[in-house]
């Protein structure tokens, strides 16, 4: 059993010292508080004994005379219940009219009339009493009946009219004076003729009580918060001392065991010569390392044991150097060297040399460590950060610093090129079968790949399904050669995933590297929008980047677009514009404003970029949801900004992208993002364009029913555009036609145009739907959609756009 430390006991017995200084002033408490009850009991019974004696001593008083007479009036008429005693009424010589009255009524009118200067009353009460008044209540019967017994004296603490009183009786014996009145009861000298209650009321003494215990209550509390700051002042200094005396027996024991065990416990070989070479310590660390034991080496040559063959005649001649002159270039430095065990066999090692002088002995002690697995992890980092986890092949910051190195060393004479291999169909795999066979298909790819390429070739993963390839002086020609036969072998290759067989192809970009002017980011660029451009004509085959095709140049140009509009993101470089919907005849009801919302794009120069130039770009490389996201939410902070919204805009449309309006959770996103900034639903439309909506028909409808249930409202842009526009539009919920501007703008002078808005209108109408001309550029246009019944305009001859006045958040 482990015994307990001094800190531990200490601790213990300073809680046992806090429960039982607890303890006692709770004890003390408690006997003080009933005592200070008793104290208070003690004294109302006193009280009510003297008041009691008061009114014995004027009952005796009253009775020892015999008869009193008071005057009849006002305050005294005389008792019927005295009526047969002799000489109950009499005349004084002035003819004054006096009454008998007995001690009992005298001390009744006193309470009555005078009980509340001392606030206690008496009661006289009898079992056979003369008067009704003095009839007992329950307690005072039990007190009457008591007194028969022989009892002295009765009472309790009770309430009286729901205050605290103290009640006390005694008995009422027959004395002489009595039998003037009671003789006729049979009452004879020495009974017991009833009893003398007292109703002391206790609230002043009870009052007292409270603020005594009050006041004694902090006095305990003062106490005892004293007592247990002696008891932690008295821990605290016991602790200190106790810490002090353990750090001093710590610290000897420490100084002890390092003197002793600093060899055994060291890590690191510790080999301790002499100025002769010779081994004097040598640590078990060492005989594990070496394969020696210190009686063997002890000694001993160091040179002979530990040092290589080859390094022991430069080893021998720096340490004379060393004795001669005093330079060492170990000493105090850590030196990478090579080290020998028992076998003979070689190991890298890390070596610190210190020179110790003691007296006339010098001695050396050298720390050694074995780095041969710090060595292997280092070069396991550098592999793994210059390789592929999943393949084993080189990645892409590896394969990129080689195309650098590649291009600054090569001349105009070298010919080399870049593939681009980007996998056909490997996404099915991946959905149908999960990323474990889609893991599994790339690692046997790579094993491919590898075989179909040359030695000196270069394969990298460079990220996904896609892959670099490398071709050193390497022609055109053969480039194509090698990329043929790389089809070739993945177009063969049977993937075998559990029960299902799959069929794979590639797609590739090759770029002949002739011009070496370019940087390395432009080739891989190249290659990209090549294997792009494979993709699109049919995919599973080559396409050679030349430098004069049109479409390619386009393709790149999209693909810096999106490092641009990345970088104007992030810096906030992105504006809103509003451009109002008038209706054509009249206006929005209370003049409220109907616009839609136009996204530009600003260089850092402040120029306006319009969306024709970078939304391609945008849209082709999935950017446009992320774009959608922050229009809507940017919109919603400004209307939320605008004092009585539903007064000033009767309808704010904002455009979806085709990635938008097919993603539920950018439906979800609408809606917390409604409820967020506290945006009625009904004022919010979205546009959509036709081929959009129709492309995706069904997750369409899902989309814009959703949101429409909620009480937004839907736009079909660009209408009119389409091959099928009336086909679909019976089967989308829209609330607006927006006709196409390539048809608003020819009305004037093309008949063609003019039927087809004609025709779109007149649908729209009969469909229930508002119809809106876009592109409304002069007043000629504008009287003509007045004619045919379009509902609204859009263009520069209604409202030039202008920028939102709210900061984008």
């Amino acid at each position: 059993m482990t015994q307990p430390t001094s800190a531990t006991l200490i601790r213990h017995y300073a809680l046992i010292f806090i429960i039982g200084w607890s303890l006692l002033i709770l004890g003390l408490w408690y006997w003080d508080v009933s005592q200070n009850k008793a104290s208070t009991r003690t004294l109302a019974t006193s009280q009510a004994r003297a008041h009691f004696k008061k009114d014995t001593a004027f009952r005796l008083w009253a009775t020892l005379h015999g008869r009193i007479y008071i005057p009849v009036g006002e305050h005294y008429q005389p008792n019927p219940l005295l009526a047969d005693i002799p000489e109950r009424d009499i005349a004084t010589p002035s003819g004054l009219q006096l009454s008998l009255i007995n001690p009992a009524q005298i001390i009744r009118q006193l309470d009555e009339k005078f009980s509340d200067l001392s606030g206690i009353s008496g009661q006289i009460s009898s079992l056979a009493p003369l008067w009704p008044g003095n009839l007992p209540d329950a307690w005072e019967k039990k007190a009457l009946e008591s007194f028969q017994r022989g009892v002295k004296e009765v009472f309790e603490f009770t309430e009286i009219n729901g205050e605290p009183h103290l009640r006390l009786m005694k008995p009422l014996m027959i004395n002489k004076g009595c039998l003037l009145c009671h003789a006729k009861q049979g009452y004879k000298l020495g009974d017991v003729g009833g009893g003398v209650g007292i109703a002391l009321p206790m609230q002043e003494l009870l009052a007292a009580e409270q603020e005594e215990l009050q006041e004694e209550r902090v006095l305990f509390a003062l106490i005892w918060l004293l007592g247990i700051c002696g008891i932690a002042i008295g821990h605290f200094q016991l602790q200190k001392q106790e810490r002090v005396r353990r750090t001093a027996s710590e610290a000897v024991i420490s100084s002890e065991k390092r003197k002793s065990s600093i060899m055994e416990a060291a890590l690191d070989c510790i080999v301790t010569i002499d100025s002769k070479g010779r081994i004097l310590e040598f640590n078990p660390a060492a005989e594990k390392t070496f394969g020696y034991q210190r009686e063997q080496v002890v000694g001993q040559q160091m040179a002979e044991l530990i040092v290589p063959p080859g390094l022991r005649e430069h080893h021998r001649s720096g340490m004379k150097h060393h004795m001669e002159t005093g330079e060492y270039n170990l000493l105090g430095n850590r030196v990478e060297t090579t080290a020998m065990r028992s076998d003979g066999s070689e190991f890298p090692a890390e070596i610190t040399v210190s020179r110790i002088d003691l007296g006339d002995e010098i001695l050396f002690t050298a720390y050694i460590r074995d780095i041969t697995a710090a060595q292997y992890l280092t070069e396991q980092l550098s592999y793994q950060a210059s390789h592929d986890s999943l393949t084993s092949l080189i990645n892409r910051h590896t394969f990129e610093q080689h195309l650098k190195e590649l291009i600054k060393s090569s001349s105009a004479q070298q010919h080399h090129c870049l593939l681009y291999i980007d996998l056909d169909r490997f996404k099915v795999i991946n959905d149908s079968s999960g990323h474990a066979a889609g893991d599994e298909l790339l690692r046997q790819l790579s094993l491919i790949l590898l075989e179909s390429v040359r030695a000196s070739d270069l394969l990298a993963r460079l990220g996904g399904d896609e892959f670099g390839l490398l071709l050193e002086h390497c022609s055109p020609e053969k480039g194509e050669k090698i990329a043929s036969t790389i089809l070739d072998q993945v177009r063969n290759y049977r993937f075998h995933w559990q029960d299902k067989i799959f069929t794979i192809g590639a797609s590739i970009g090759l770029v002949p590297m002739n011009d070496l002017g370019v940087s390395h980011s432009e080739l891989l660029s190249a290659a990209d929008a090549a294997c792009y451009k494979a993709k699109e004509e049919g995919r599973n085959q080559v396409y050679v980047f030349q430098p004069d095709d049109e479409e390619l140049a386009q393709r790149r140009g999209e693909m810096g677009w999106i490092s641009h509009i990345q970088t104007a993101f992030e810096e906030g470089r992105f504006q809103l514009y509003k451009q109002n919907i008038q209706p054509i005849s009249g206006r929005e009801a209370g003049d409220r404003l109907h616009y839609e919302i136009l996204l530009r794009m600003l260089d850092r120069e402040g120029e306006i970029i319009t969306p024709g130039q970078f939304i391609p770009a945008v849209e082709r490389y999935q950017f446009m949801p992320t774009i959608d996201r922050w229009v809507i939410k940017n919109t919603f902070s400004y209307l939320a900004s605008l004092d009585d919204l539903e007064e000033k805009v009767a309808l704010c449309s904002i455009n979806l992208s085709g990635c938008s309006i097919t993603d539920l959770t950018c439906a979800s996103f609408i809606e917390e993002q409604l409820v967020e900034y506290g945006i009625p639903p009904g004022i919010i439309c979205f546009e959509v364009t036709e081929t959009t909506a129709i492309s995706n028909l069904s997750k369409a409808i899902r989309f814009m029913e959703r949101l429409h249930t909620a009480g937004c409202r839907f736009a079909l842009d660009d209408f009119g555009s389409g091959m099928s526009s009336f086909g679909y539009l019976k089967n989308l919920p829209v609330d607006f036609l927006k006709i196409d501007g390539e048809f608003v703008r020819d009305m004037v002078s093309d008949d063609i145009s003019r039927a087809m808005v004609r025709s779109i209108n007149e649908i729209g109408q009969v469909m229930g739907k508002k119809t809106i001309a876009e592109y409304v550029e002069n007043r000629e246009i504008m009287a003509q959609l007045r004619v045919l019944g379009v509902d609204y305009a859009q263009g520069y001859a209604v409202h030039k756009p202008e920028p939102l006045t709210a900061p984008m958040v």
